[in-house]
């Protein structure tokens, strides 16, 4: 009888421990819920000084963003730090685009390169993710591909079949239009075309993403932080890495931040993180130089992009519709620099030039591509690691992921389309190294992970807020296509107005953004006002003179929630101004420079006459008038006709720079030509030009392959 008592209770003990071992894979595996609040960043930085980490990931852009994600959700403790804002680099700063690799598929079709396959599933694979995970932050755009000589059709035709066929199921199909139908839509097309295809993209909001990302992980309890700059490498008494020193750019006080694995993500940076690991480390970098530009609406259709990847000078060129403008890129060079790639660098006159060439080698020649079209100037570095003969056994070619001397680990390259599964595959090897124990074994960032305003979000919920609030349909659809689910906080924000609309006061008259978001974005640990209108509100990225002109406003808002002072605000108005005029395209300093040894063609007197006038039309001294004053100036100085050719080049000779406005100088230089009538000496801009054309094409460009720079358009 106790033999038999035995027996059972072995068995029973053997059934409850299967039991329990099924039950803690069950739940270790579970799909973890947001279990709190966004904390503030005052929270993070007491976290990142009182707590041992087990990832330390340095670096807020894409990549790193999506290493914080899988990290958190797999119930590790986790902290990211970024030197400025999060997203501030080349994550908000790429094409808009989730593409699923067609370049790609042309290399694979051609070479018949089975990795190169791979490459194109896997990118149509993770796009397909990344839409599940914000759909209210992604959505499918069609691009126009024309047909330039017959023979292209097939091989259009089939690449874009096969380019269908590994796309998931819920993917939309490509078609083929007819020559007038394709001109319907875009008149600018040459006539002489052989219709066109029309494929889908995915499309998004890279700042806003990375930032979803990153609200994301804080929710499920990773500490971030931003602006907190790594200035040293902690280390054991193995000399291996074990956190980082970082300094808070706000305050200046230095914090220490310990981690069992350090993963470093800055991209472009990459190289100056490892040489603070290891003074002789080897570069794994070779970051080349996109550049974009911002144009008026009316250079593409509202609903539908062109990609021409046959333009004279072998680049491939695109027009996209991105938040009611035109997105026109990119010009890729290799950018040689003694110091490295620098966070502040901007996009040169040339290269602003060189994109605007490559619209008029193909669109109808009776279409005027002027410089002062261009709304906003921007680029950024892409972090192509160098090629190593391991990174030829990789499955995605365009990253690379080493352990360092003091096992730090390093990521260098990735693309919008690949961050999340390079992000997996950086998160498994961090639990490998570190032998760390998550509470989950596997990603499910893939599978069951909604980002910060996802859950709940539906195409028609704007509606709701223009019945419940009383906002503009514009507004209420711009919240919603931004912060999904949240939208409703965002409103709630907003101030009544007394009239119609009922709230919702917007920042310029233009745009859709509202004071309410600049609310918003201080919680969204927006900290500058740089980090407001450039990440936070992408007007910065639409439209470099909207931007100035909403800086005081924005500026007073922050300043009453932060608490600023008048020192303060002003500080943050002119750092504000320097950003837009450095980065964003607005370099009026640039014309004013250039005209030096310009003569004008006018007395002394003429020159002290024209020179009041101009101070007298210059009412808010900002040492600018516009293009439409110095007109009503010329009929006021009895200038009743002007020829219709000369007046156009005048004009856009005098606005070649300053995009809209002139100053004193070229004020003068107007007068000077009118009164004269001739422009001898203004012809100098479409002369600078051409040289820095010329000297863009003699200079020899090196074409970055495909496989390295992410396979998309």
């Amino acid at each position: 009888m106790s033999k038999l008592f035995h027996v059972a209770l072995l068995a029973g003990s053997s059934m409850l421990g299967i039991s329990s071992l099924t039950l803690c894979q069950e739940q270790r595996n579970k799909a973890p819920q947001m279990k709190r609040e966004l904390p503030t960043r005052s929270m993070n930085l007491e976290a990142l000084r009182r707590t041992e980490y087990d990832i330390l990931i340095i670096g807020g852009g894409a990549v790193g963003a999506g290493c914080a994600l899988d990290s958190a959700t797999r119930g590790l403790k986790t902290a990211l730090v970024e030197a400025d804002d999060f997203g501030s680099g080349t994550s908000s700063k790429s094409s808009k685009l989730l593409h699923g690799g067609l370049r790609d598929l042309d290399q694979a079709i051609s070479k018949l390169d089975l990795a190169a396959f791979r490459r194109v599933r896997t990118s149509l694979e993770e796009r397909s993710n990344i839409a599940n995970m914000a759909p209210h932050l992604n959505q499918p755009v069609p691009i126009m591909l024309p047909v330039h000589h017959w023979w292209q059709l097939p091989s259009y035709w089939a690449k874009l079949h096969i380019y269908h066929l590994m796309a998931p199921g819920t993917t939309r199909g490509f078609q083929y239009i007819s020559t007038p139908e394709a001109l319907d839509i875009f008149p600018m097309l040459p006539r002489d075309i052989y219709g066109a295809f029309v494929f889908y993209e995915g499309q998004h909001d890279d700042a806003r993403l990375c930032l979803a990302v990153i609200l994301t992980a804080s929710r499920y309890g990773a500490d971030v932080c931003n602006h907190m700059k790594v200035t040293e490498l902690l280390r054991n008494k193995h000399e291996q890495i074990v956190g980082a020193k970082a300094t808070d750019q706000l305050t200046g006080k230095t914090y220490k931040i310990r981690a069992k694995v350090v993963i470093n993500a800055t991209g472009p940076m990459s190289d100056s993180i490892c040489r603070l690991e290891d003074v002789n480390a080897v570069p794994h970098c070779s970051p080349t130089w996109a550049s974009h530009i911002v144009l008026p609406p009316f250079y593409c259709p509202e609903e539908v992009g062109l990609f021409d990847p046959c333009t004279r000078s072998g680049s491939a060129i695109y027009f996209l519709p991105w938040l009611g403008h035109t997105l026109m890129g990119t010009s890729d060079e290799l950018r040689e620099s003694s110091a490295g790639p620098q966070p502040t660098e901007m996009p040169t006159e040339m290269e602003v030039q060189y994109l605007l060439d490559g619209i008029k080698n193909y669109i109808n020649p009776n279409f005027d591509v002027r410089r002062c079209d261009v709304l906003a100037v921007w680029g950024g570095y892409k972090p192509l690691p160098t090629e190593t003969d391991e990174l030829k056994d990789s499955l995605l070619k365009n990253h690379l992921i080493t352990l360092g001397k003091g096992k730090m680990l390093s990521i260098v390259g990735g693309t919008w389309s690949s961050f999340r599964i390079i992000a997996e595959e950086a998160i498994d090897e961090a639990i490998r190294t570190g032998r760390l124990h998550p509470l989950r074994l596997n990603s499910i960032t893939a599978s069951s992970c909604k980002l910060d305003g996802a859950d709940g979000w539906t195409p028609n919920m704007f509606i709701r807020l223009v019945q419940d609030f009383g906002l503009e349909r514009d507004v209420a659809k711009h919240l919603t296509d931004t912060y999904g689910s949240n939208a409703c906080k965002v409103a709630v924000c907003a101030h009544p107005s007394g009239s119609w609309p009922i709230t919702g006061k917007r920042l310029h008259s233009e745009f859709p953004y509202i004071e309410a978001e600049v609310r918003q974005g201080i919680k969204d640990y927006a900290c500058t006002l740089v980090d407001m209108v450039a990440r936070r509100l992408r007007v910065a990225f639409l439209n470099v003179h909207v931007a100035e002109e909403i800086l005081p406003k924005v500026a007073d808002v922050m300043a009453h929630e932060l608490q600023w002072s008048k020192k303060r605000r002003a500080q943050e108005i002119e750092e504000g101004k320097l950003f837009l005029s450095t980065q964003m395209g607005q370099s009026p300093a640039n014309a004013s420079s250039d005209h030096v040894n310009i003569p004008i063609k006018m007395s002394v007197e003429q020159v002290q006459k024209y020179a009041a006038h101009f101070k007298s039309l210059d009412t808010e001294d900002t040492g600018f008038v516009s293009i439409n004053k110095c007109c009503a100036a010329m009929k006021t100085f009895g200038v009743k006709e002007v020829p219709v050719d000369l007046m156009h080049n005048v004009l856009r000779d005098i606005d070649c720079h300053s995009q809209g406005k002139v100053n004193l100088y070229e004020f003068l230089l107007l007068m000077s030509a009118v009164v004269h009538g001739d422009t001898a000496y203004l012809r100098y801009a479409k002369l600078r030009l051409d040289q820095k054309l010329s000297a863009i094409n003699n200079r020899k460009r090196q074409v970055i392959s495909v496989e390295r720079s992410g396979g998309g358009l």
